[in-house]
């Protein structure tokens, strides 16, 4: 039995798509492989000893904005939020989020 000429054209782009997907699965593979590997090498900051043992678990080392952790105590939170009821910042960030009592 002969093969036509369009069949053997078509086994051809069959065995090319099928070398093509095991070449892209065994990218992604590989990929995926390395990156796993990249992220359990990653080293993470570590807190006091004095801090771990507190109850609570561990403070934020970053603020929300990305920037380090002042560490600041609730004092002086307290009297920066005096001094911007004072300044009228609080006012200004209340009509600005529309926010309220």
């Amino acid at each position: 039995m002969r093969c036509r000429e369009g069949d053997a054209s078509s086994l051809k782009e069959m065995e090319m798509k099928k070398v093509l997907m095991i070449a892209g699965g065994l990218l992604c593979a590989l990929s995926w492989q390395a990156r796993a590997q990249d992220a359990s090498t990653e080293t993470t900051a570590q807190a006091p000893q004095a801090v771990v043992d507190s109850v609570g678990g561990q403070p934020a080392t970053t603020t929300m904005s990305g920037g380090p952790a002042q560490g600041l105590t609730r004092e002086q939170v307290y009297q920066q939020l005096l001094q911007s009821q004072r300044s009228g910042e609080a006012a200004r960030m209340q009509e600005l989020f529309r926010g309220g009592n």
